[in-house]
């Protein structure tokens, strides 16, 4: 999993692969209990397809701002700049929902 810094996705406009943005923050204990599964999922599937990306509210907040987080954790995923579904909390299986659904 890449963790972003200082607000930084400049990158995206060449990935042709899903984006899975994964908005938390360390003071947060859903967050924490949520990381190791959303780790899990980022090794077990093809880089080639999907991108994990970390991105800490405290140090992107304008970021946060440009994808309207009201509450962390919130899992956004997208393709060629497109979001194709969001969910947010500590369920994995809404995560593993918005996967299916659209991988």
């Amino acid at each position: 999993m890449i963790e972003i810094k200082d607000n930084d996705i400049s990158f995206i406009k060449k990935k042709e692969c899903y984006l899975f943005f994964y908005f938390t923050a360390k003071w947060c204990g859903p967050c924490q209990r949520i990381k190791p599964l959303i780790q899990k999922l980022d090794e077990g599937l093809d880089d080639k397809k999907i991108e994990f990306y970390m991105i800490d509210i405290d140090n992107n907040d304008e970021l946060s701002e440009e994808y309207d987080i009201k509450s962390v954790p919130t899992f956004i995923l997208i393709h060629k700049e497109e979001i194709k579904g969001q969910c947010s909390g500590s369920d994995i299986t809404k995560v593993h929902k918005l996967l299916k659904e659209n991988i």
